[in-house]
């Protein structure tokens, strides 16, 4: 009898990160699309209701998301800022599920459950980025894996929304920030931080040289600009598509067609970045993004919605692995979670709380002439990120 091996790719620590990254977008799958409309219908929000609950733990992640960070990139085993935000995670949904009725109510408890996952991601990004740089796969096929998660929940979602109604959303973002608790908790294998990264002093030191730094705080903007575009489409898309007598289960479809064309790209990853840049998947990201919502705010139906959504391999993820490609490459050893968290700060945190906000208006004046909005931040973001073009100092060691 042959007996498994112990060092098989299913039991490396690339492997076991992603299971925890998998829960996580499984999670926040059905918190993007499905959460705006059970805060419509259960709790009777409009649109600029609606917009202020989703916008404020982003607006607050220019605050939390560095001082999450500065813990994390401090500790002696990177696995417990894991463990600790998404064992609280399932906590605080609860009470904002359970407990908050009242659009105040919902403010405050919304704000302590969305800033939790939202420090999640840049957590488990590095994370991921350091298992993959030494593991059995590449950082493309992690982050498809996980977004295979996310296509997964929309899809599901959508269909026990139809069959059991909203209360689906309460249970499914429940039952999956636990088995991220679990999956942290029990399968992560240790992570130890550089001995320099937990003094206290280093990080700062890198954390100056990253705020000094032209070339990054340009990356951080143009990438933030091109990814909060995506506003409108995260908090309203499947608002303005029930309203166009598009079933729960088809938003399902049509969020989970566009993830997967993504899957498809981060798949063939290896391929693409041979012939473009990191900086050159940023400007297709940003002109990918430019089109989509340009053709999105004529409020197209049937057939056209399909090449739109597979814009998503652009408008998201093109941008996305190029900014995590400079990040991981460029940002101090001792502190790549702050570095990561920096820019989610940024793009999903002040620049995304921004176009949320600015989302829950234009919805309520324009229904889906919102898009139009979003073209221009997309295209902004990509007049900014010609400048990345520019040859670059590196202010570290190439890794």
């Amino acid at each position: 009898m042959v007996v498994a091996q112990p060092n098989t790719v299913f039991a490396s620590g690339a492997a076991r990160v992603t299971l925890v990254m998998s829960c996580v977008f499984a999670t926040v799958g059905v918190v993007l699309v499905f959460l705006p409309r059970w805060l419509e219908v259960e709790r009777g929000l409009d649109g600029v209701e609606i917009g202020a609950v989703l916008s404020l733990a982003q607006f607050a992640r220019v605050l939390t998301g560095p001082m999450i960070a500065f813990w994390a990139d401090g500790v002696a085993d990177r696995r417990l800022p894991l463990r600790a935000l998404s064992a609280a995670a399932v906590l605080a949904y609860a009470a904002f599920f359970f407990v908050a009725h009242d659009f105040w109510g919902l403010l405050a408890l919304g704000f302590i459950a969305l800033s939790l996952t939202q420090g999640l991601t840049p957590l488990i990004e590095a994370a991921a980025l350091r298992a993959t740089a030494q593991g059995k796969f590449n950082y493309g096929v992690a982050r498809g894996v996980g977004s295979i998660a996310f296509i997964a929940s929309t899809i599901a979602g959508g269909v026990l929304i139809a069959r059991f109604g909203l209360g689906a959303v309460v249970a499914w973002v429940l039952v999956g920030l636990t088995l991220c608790a679990a999956s942290a908790a029990f399968g992560l294998k240790p992570d130890a931080a550089p001995m320099s990264a937990q003094r206290g002093e280093s990080r700062l030191g890198g954390t100056t040289v990253l705020l000094k730094s032209r070339r990054f705080l340009i990356l951080i903007v143009a990438c933030g600009l091109i990814q909060s575009a995506h506003g409108f489409y995260y908090g309203f898309s499947t608002l303005i598509w029930r309203g166009q007598g598009i079933s729960a289960e088809m938003v399902g479809v049509l969020w989970g067609f566009g993830t997967a064309v993504e899957v498809a790209l981060l798949w063939n990853l290896a391929p693409v970045e041979r012939r473009l840049s990191s900086e050159a998947l940023i400007l297709v990201g940003a002109a990918g993004g430019t089109l989509r919502w340009l053709f999105m705010g004529f409020a197209p139906t049937g057939w056209v919605l399909w090449p739109l959504q597979a814009l998503h391999a652009l408008s998201f993820a093109a941008a996305h692995v190029g900014a995590m490609r400079l990040l991981f490459r460029e940002a101090p050893e001792s502190s790549p979670a702050m570095a990561q968290t920096l820019y989610s700060a940024t793009s999903a945190g002040l620049l995304m709380g921004a176009a949320t906000l600015l989302s829950g208006v234009l919805y309520d004046a324009g229904g889906a002439r919102g898009y139009w909005a979003m073209a221009a931040i997309a295209a902004v973001g990509g007049v900014l990120a010609l400048l990345l073009l520019k040859p670059a100092v590196r202010t570290a060691t190439s890794r």
